[in-house]
């Protein structure tokens, strides 16, 4: 299954993900391979899938992008 998240760099360092499609599914990660392994975990554990069946299309967006997609849903 491939999902699409979106990632923007936290004000502390690193990355805050998201995946639009999952209301509320926040995550976050140190640097952008990590960003994007938390997102596959993420996805897995909310769907109860195993990881290696997640795969995830990270694009980064502007700071304040993902609050704004979380009060659209």
């Amino acid at each position: 299954m491939r999902y699409n998240a979106i990632a923007e760099a936290a004000p502390e360092g690193g990355w805050v993900v998201a995946v639009p499609s999952l209301r509320g599914a926040v995550t976050q990660g140190e640097d952008w391979a990590e960003a994007e392994y938390m997102a596959r975990d993420l996805i897995a554990t909310v769907l109860d899938a195993p990881i290696e069946t997640v795969q995830v299309t990270l694009t980064e967006v502007e700071t304040g992008e993902i609050d704004s997609h979380r009060h659209l849903h």
